[in-house]
């Protein structure tokens, strides 16, 4: 009888080590304070292979949940993403419109294409990151659904008086933390099965082929990945004309890292070039 008792007693022991093992792992994703973080190969191949001061990201390990690698001052503070939104603002209006996407043409000097992107679905405006479409869905969902969705995500959202341009990320006003946008990606891509999740997932796998992520593309050919990129004001001094951001979540068919990237004084479209760099580097590791 006392050997089965010891033997009950370890193995209620041997339960709660794994029980505090897994809370430990899940404060490292959800709170990531600076010392949960292991030193892995991942974060010192990454501070070695990129060490500008005007780089910053973040690495989610997809499937153990939690930071892979992070060098990233001050990423519980929020700051403008830019384009980084528009797939939340596109989940809300699919929400309120029957999970319907317009058509919209895109007219010259309308968007940061000056001459415009021509007739594109959603697909190819999240690929394209097109402003026109998206000021298009921001004039037809209510700010306030749009709070709802990003809330839904772990994001603060937009103000309730965010107007249709601010929605899209225009503007500044829309504000998140670095950790706070990861981790909603990472929830977006757990989603990439349900309506109006699948169709922004498609067009982030054409964003990182033949989109404004394509750098990611070029620099691994026979990687596929799913981006998404964006421009924001600069919050850095001195001040450049904005800083360029970008996620990437990696291989496209079922993700094992995102990637969070903003670059200093550079648009989106060259911080993937950046972000391609990285995932080259990562997959080449032994």
């Amino acid at each position: 009888m006392k050997l089965i008792v010891k033997r009950v007693l370890l193995c209620a022991l041997l339960m709660v080590s794994i029980w505090e093992g897994f809370c430990l792992e899940q404060t490292q994703y959800v709170n990531g304070r600076a010392s949960d973080l292991p030193t892995t190969n991942i974060s010192i191949l990454l501070s070695r292979n990129f060490p500008s001061p005007d780089l910053s990201y973040i690495l989610l390990d997809l499937q153990n949940h939690s930071w892979a690698a992070r060098n990233w001052e001050r990423s519980g503070s929020a700051v403008p993403v830019g384009s980084l939104v528009k797939p939340f603002l596109a989940i809300a209006y699919a929400r309120s419109h029957r999970y319907k996407f317009p058509e919209h043409t895109c007219l010259p000097r309308t968007c940061w294409l000056p001459r415009g992107h021509g007739r594109v679905g959603i697909v190819q405006a999240v690929a394209l990151s097109c402003n026109s479409y998206f000021l298009k869905l921001g004039t037809g969902v209510e700010a306030r659904e749009v709070r709802d969705v990003a809330r839904e995500y772990g994001l603060r959202g937009p103000p309730t008086t965010a107007n249709a341009k601010a929605l899209t990320g225009q503007s500044g006003v829309w504000i998140e933390t670095p950790e706070a946008l990861a981790r909603a990606y990472a929830e977006l891509l757990s989603r990439r099965s349900q309506p109006g999740v699948s169709q922004i997932t498609d067009g982030m796998r054409e964003s990182a082929a033949r989109g404004t992520a394509s750098q990611i593309g070029t620099e691994v050919p026979r990687l596929r990945v799913l981006a998404k990129t964006g421009t924001a004001p600069c919050t850095h001094t001195p001040r450049a004309p904005g800083d360029g951001f970008v996620v990437a979540a990696w291989p496209a068919e079922s993700p094992h890292y995102l990637l969070l990237v903003r670059e200093h004084g550079r648009p989106g479209a060259l911080a993937a070039r950046t972000a391609g760099r990285m995932i080259r580097d990562l997959e080449q590791q032994p």
